[in-house]
């Protein structure tokens, strides 16, 4: 029975260095990734933006002066800088965590991970006779887990969609203030069109842009209504990552990763259930006793 769980200790602590190794390989690689998909919205911004300005609505940017044509596109050479700089601040390194954090793990696979049948003093401060002192001044640490560095993944990912709705928002309204799109259209409006689902990625149309329908009513009869076209910026990062070589061959290195790291997290799994049923046994058998 020794040897059996030993051996499956020595199994996992394998496992959670393999899991310490592709973290800071995932770290290395959105590094790179951020970066490359920073230029490539910058891009994508500009390209969505000469479209709309030019072929969209051409005389809406010819009533503009030449000093407003250029405010208007340093505004947008700005709104893409800040957007390469929150980028590449977003990251952060995946590493092992303390103890009490673990009640915040929303994880899916989480419960499975640290399931473990041990003699450890429970969180209420409940303390073994003979503990040492000693180890109660620094926190516990626990090591990486699969699905801890899944979760961080997964806030990378939403940080990054959350960002371009942004962007894309904030562009609109830059064009609005300069009379690209229309001044009385509410923002509620093109906060919509920012956050258009991606069914709507579908329609068809040069990429990053968003052709929508809206109703409003007839300035002249206020029964009346009319149904205009409106075009706007709609920053997706899909159409983002195909138009940059570069970006896609980031996007491939991490679904490698990911790849290697889902087949860890299954041998992980496996390896802690092997435990938990030793650890089990061995309970069973030690508070077992004939009536």
């Amino acid at each position: 029975m020794a040897g059996s769980i030993n051996r499956i200790e020595q199994d996992i602590t394998a496992l959670e260095e393999a899991i310490a190794k592709i973290a800071q390989e995932f770290y290395q690689a959105y590094e790179v990734y951020l970066m490359a998909l920073g230029q490539g919205v910058r891009q994508q911004l500009i390209l969505a933006s000469y479209h709309l300005c030019t072929q969209t609505y051409p005389e809406a940017f010819l009533e503009l002066s030449v000093s407003e044509r250029q405010r208007l596109q340093k505004g947008l050479r700005n709104l893409a800088q800040q957007m390469q700089m929150a980028l590449c601040q977003s990251l952060q390194i995946p590493a092992a965590f303390e103890v009490q954090d673990l009640e915040d793990l929303e994880d899916e696979d989480e419960d499975l991970e640290d399931l473990e049948i041990d003699e450890s003093p429970s969180e209420d401060g409940e303390e073994e006779p003979e503990a040492d002192t000693a180890l109660e001044v620094s926190p516990v640490l626990k090591p990486l887990t699969p699905g801890r560095l899944l979760a961080w993944q997964e806030r990378i990912e939403t940080g990054i969609i959350k960002m371009l709705k942004l962007l894309s928002k904030d562009a609109n309204l830059l064009l609005q203030r300069f009379g690209m799109l229309p001044k009385k259209l509410p923002e509620a409006i093109l906060e919509v069109a920012s956050k258009a689902e991606a069914s709507s990625e579908g329609v068809a149309g040069p990429p990053n842009l968003l052709q929508i329908m809206i109703e409003t009513e007839d300035d002249e009869d206020s029964q009346m209504s009319m149904v205009t076209r409106l075009t706007t910026i709609h920053l997706r990062l899909g159409e983002i990552e195909f138009a940059d070589a570069n970006v896609m061959a980031r996007r491939h290195q991490l679904r490698h990763l990911s790849g290697q790291l889902s087949s860890i997290r299954r041998e992980y799994q496996k390896k802690l259930r092997e435990r938990a049923i030793v650890q089990a046994e061995s309970a069973w058998r030690a508070s077992w006793y004939e009536d």
